[in-house]
């Protein structure tokens, strides 16, 4: 009886983990299919540009820029530090506060007065609009895993903002993005502005991290690019960094 007993308590116990195996199953199964596709994925995060893009002025921050340029054996040969912070004078005017800028040959050498991730990557901080989506070539890649964040991972290719086609400091988007599938925004982005030999202008490929803020918004974090940059007469090697901090929420007036 003891051992009829045993083997009873093992065909239980057998047949429980096949219960409960099934039930892991259909719930994956059931999560599978409710979760938004990757046409609907696309589409609610270049709808969340367009509110992050509204929502990031509402916000003050500091802005910390590094961009070096670089000796064949690796020595900085100059570069451009500047710390600054955005936020809202007395009349509820946004400004930037400039902590720290010192003199740079490189300011005028490469035209960069006031550099800033536009001017330094060449494209929008939130480029992915609705406005861009049915002009844009997407291509969904996979879900991916990144830093604890499930994802939809998608190579994309953006074209110039129609209100900014006659302007010539802004360039089409080529590279991947990757999607969160919780809020459905932006939380990475790769690549780089797309620039043609007669262009005057050179990028490098960018990284960019987006931070989650008051549990709502991602809004950029950090930026690192590093490339040798050809122009028509000389290679440039160059190194940037783009940080931000101190995410706070402003009441304006």
């Amino acid at each position: 009886m003891k051992r009829l007993s045993c083997f009873h308590r093992a065909g239980t116990a057998a047949l429980s983990l096949a219960l409960a195996i099934m039930c892991i199953a259909s719930e994956v199964r059931v999560a599978a299919q409710s979760a938004p596709s990757p046409d609907e994925a696309i589409k609610r995060a270049a709808a969340n540009e367009d509110m992050l893009k509204a929502t990031e002025p509402r916000y003050s921050y500091r802005q910390e820029i590094l961009f070096q340029t670089m000796a064949e054996s690796g020595g900085i040969t100059g570069q451009i530090h500047r710390v600054s912070e955005m936020t809202y004078d007395d009349l509820g005017k946004r400004v930037e506060k400039i902590i720290t800028f010192p003199p740079s040959r490189l300011v005028s050498a490469l035209g960069l007065m006031k550099p800033d991730f536009k001017s330094l990557v060449g494209v929008e901080p939130f480029f992915l609009t609705t406005e861009a989506l049915p002009r844009s070539s997407i291509k969904f890649v996979e879900r991916q895993k990144v830093d604890e964040i499930n994802t939809y991972v998608f190579d994309v290719e953006v074209p110039i903002p129609k209100d900014k086609e006659k302007d010539k400091d802004t360039w089409p988007f080529k590279g991947r993005i990757w999607i969160d599938d919780q809020d459905f925004q932006i939380v990475k982005i790769e690549g780089r502005a797309v620039t043609e030999k007669k262009d005057r202008q050179r990028f490098p490929k960018f990284e960019c991290y987006r931070e989650n803020v008051d549990g709502k918004f991602w809004l950029p974090s950090f930026v690192y690019g590093e490339e040798v940059l050809n122009f028509p007469r000389f290679d440039l090697p160059v190194k940037l960094k783009i940080t931000y901090s101190e995410y706070k929420r402003v009441q304006q007036r």
